[in-house]
């Protein structure tokens, strides 16, 4: 294609990457920080050969249209012109297909740089999403569910984020009750992404996640999964920043958004609980605990035995009343519940078992033998893995145990190094 032949699109995006003297590779790390990821080598050279094809006008940037815009700090329209022209040009779409078809097959690299390929297809067969598709997403969720917070959550950011943008472009051709269950889906995606995200230690970019879950759950109409998903963020900004009286009101909020619904309010009041004992409120934490167990005890047994992210087990059970306990500063009651967690865990399950052995620290170091309990945390942090010690749930549960050493006790060469190692390991 000559440049007389490319579309007006095309050459912008050219140009201005040009005057900027941004090569496709930092192109690429550009789009990517539009979207607060950060791309490993592989998946920077993979978008650069996406973007030589952006600017040869042989594919229309859908996926990054938004991102293009950011990176430029230009309108969508004003960069793109009018996108619904570009969407209704049957005619560009089926000659990007056939296009494509032809250099891939003529590299003889079917396998290579195959995204683009892919997208080209789906937009030239286009067609209004139905039931079927919102079966296939919900079979879709339903897996990422069981696998955020088991798999490597390195390994799993690019395939949430590659399968939400896919539905992001087939929710708006859905239409009535299709619509609405991948919408549904869409709510429960953007959770395990924000959930991801805060494994990978990426607490401010999960919190935009977390919102726009939040705002599909809302969509539906859908009160009790509205409420487990601002209960599930409750849950998660424990793990960040996040202030402690800024997380009793979220979950305060969930609870009231669920309406009595007990699966939909039972995350809220874990977070509740928690963020109480670490603020202190042991008497309110304790309350928070009592009215934990009373909605637990009115769980559906679906959820009670349910695995994966939508599920709420006695081990979590157990795991809220091991911080309740652990934070006051109670060691038999402390004790027997990390008993009882480790119990009902899967020994697979490195995760959990990871916080509840920085619980069992704590109570040694609320305790006063800071050494001892330090001393323990060190040596289960050792046993992890880097990306494991690097969990940001794990680094975590250990920071806030490491907040209970007396302030007299709190400048200890254990505790400092135990700081600095956790430092070196969050940085991946």
């Amino acid at each position: 294609m000559t440049d007389d032949e490319l579309p007006r699109w095309a050459a912008r995006l050219s140009t201005e990457r040009e005057a900027r003297a941004w090569s496709k590779p930092r192109m690429a790390k550009a789009l990517y920080a539009a979207r607060d990821l950060r791309p490993n080598r592989t998946q920077v050279e993979s978008l650069a050969r996406q973007i030589r094809k952006y600017e040869r006008g042989e594919h229309f940037p859908r996926e990054w249209a938004a991102d293009y815009a950011a990176a430029f700090g230009i309108g969508e329209v004003e960069l793109f012109g009018r996108l619904d022209s570009v969407d209704d040009n049957e005619d560009v779409e089926r000659r990007t297909l056939l296009g494509l078809l032809a250099t891939t097959a003529a590299a003889g690299s079917l396998a290579r740089d195959a995204a683009p390929l892919r997208e080209a297809f789906e937009a030239g067969v286009a067609a209004d999403a139905n039931d079927r598709d919102a079966d296939t997403w919900e079979r879709v969720a339903h897996d990422y569910a069981h696998e955020v917070g088991w798999a490597s959550a390195t390994a799993l950011q690019p395939e949430l984020a590659a399968d939400f943008a896919e539905l992001a472009r087939l929710v708006p051709t859905a239409r009535g009750t299709a619509q609405l269950r991948l919408i549904h889906v869409a709510a429960q995606m953007a959770a395990l992404m924000a959930i991801n995200l805060t494994n990978l230690g990426e607490g401010r970019a999960a919190r935009r996640w977390w919102r726009t879950a939040a705002r599909a759950a809302d969509h539906t109409g859908d009160h009790a999964t509205a409420a487990r998903i601002r209960g599930r963020a409750a849950i998660f900004a424990l793990y960040t920043e996040t202030p402690r009286l800024s997380v009793v009101e979220a979950a305060e909020e969930a609870i009231a958004v669920g309406r009595g619904d007990a699966a939909g309010a039972v995350n809220a009041y874990a977070a509740k609980a928690q963020a109480l004992a670490e603020l202190g409120r042991h008497a309110e934490a304790g309350d928070a605990l009592r009215d934990l167990r009373g909605v637990f005890e009115r769980l559906p047994e679906a959820v009670r035995n349910g695995r994966g992210n939508w599920g709420w087990s006695v081990g979590r059970l157990h795991f809220v009343a091991s911080l309740v306990h652990t934070c006051a500063g109670n060691v038999g009651p402390a004790l027997e519940a990390q008993d009882a967690a480790l119990g009902v865990c899967s020994p697979q399950n490195w995760g959990f078992r990871g916080q509840i052995e920085m619980q069992r620290a704590g109570v040694l170091i609320g305790a006063g033998d800071v050494d001892d309990g330090v001393h323990h945390m060190t040596r289960v942090l050792e046993g992890l893995s880097a990306e494991q010690r690097g969990d940001g749930l794990v680094r975590g549960s250990a920071l806030t145990s490491l907040r209970l050493a007396a302030p007299a006790q709190a400048g200890r060469a254990s505790v400092q190094q135990a700081r600095e190692l956790l430092a070196a390991t969050g940085d991946r």
